[in-house]
């Protein structure tokens, strides 16, 4: 796939400025929103699940500079949720393009997810800052992973992304289920609250299922992140990541393998 891209990188390149482009067009603030939207959801929820629910202080472990915890999860989450949701109609949303020229139609979803990372890297850039304002340490050992975190949740992402845009080709269903799927899996990750509660919890339903909240693997990349800020105590064991890493490999090629499938009845269904 990825010599197959290289012949259209003029393609990618364009596509992916048209995307960034037409998304902000017309827009006062223009790409900043993509610093303005974390920003204005990191005060929301500081003032709901901080100050109004006092989760960043329950079971007598409060989180330091809880505004900046938020932040920290909730960056890398809104790249993975909006590219998934973009992603759902990649193919459908080009079906123009589609039906006069051919290039390889995993380009689409690539070119969403790369237009996500775009905006990614100045978000990141703006929780250092909020770090350094608020005086908190960085571990910069596993600041120096960031790629790697990175690279795993990119795979992951195309991986829901390959398989959503080809079904939405065939049941338009897909895409309000997905957009549905994402705001309950948003409360299934440690971005309002630590991964610790869940682990430590007292709860004897919570500590029956703790394992099985690991399974899930933006969990686990989540608390990658946390871990450039906080450190170990909101990491997971090693095995978890492991676990991340192997449950990423095995559904991005089962997820491409459907898109190539699929990929030949494109052209008569959309």
């Amino acid at each position: 796939m990825l010599a197959e891209m290289m012949k259209y990188k003029e393609l990618l390149y364009f596509l992916v400025h048209k995307e960034v482009r037409i998304k902000y067009r017309n827009s006062f603030f223009g790409f900043f929103w993509s610093l303005l939207e974390p920003l204005g959801l990191m005060v929301i929820y500081t003032i709901v699940f901080s100050l109004i629910l006092g989760i960043d202080g329950r079971g007598g472990e409060k989180i330091e500079h809880y505004p900046l915890f938020i932040l920290s999860g909730l960056i890398p989450w809104t790249f993975f949720s909006n590219a998934v949701r973009a992603g759902t109609k990649a193919l459908s949303s080009n079906s123009s393009l589609i039906k006069k020229v051919y290039f390889p139609r995993e380009i689409f979803p690539i070119t969403i997810l790369l237009s996500n990372l775009v905006n990614f890297i100045p978000a990141f850039a703006l929780i250092l800052l909020v770090a350094l304002a608020f005086g908190h340490p960085i571990h910069w050992d596993k600041l120096a992973l960031l790629p790697a975190f990175l690279t795993l949740q990119s795979f992951f992402t195309l991986a829901c992304m390959f398989l959503v845009s080809m079904l939405n080709v065939f049941y338009r269903d897909v895409e309000f289920i997905t957009n549905l799927l994402m705001r309950a899996w948003m409360y299934l990750c440690p971005i309002i609250y630590p991964i610790s509660f869940v682990m430590n919890s007292d709860s004897p339903f919570v500590e029956r299922f703790a394992d099985f909240y690991l399974l899930n693997p933006m969990a686990v990349m989540i608390s990658l992140y946390h871990t450039i800020f906080y450190g170990d105590t909101q990491g997971v064991d090693m095995k978890w990541i492991f676990y991340a890493i192997i449950i990423t490999i095995v559904i991005f090629f089962i997820s491409w393998g459907v898109f190539k499938r699929l990929n030949r009845r494109v052209g008569e269904v959309i």
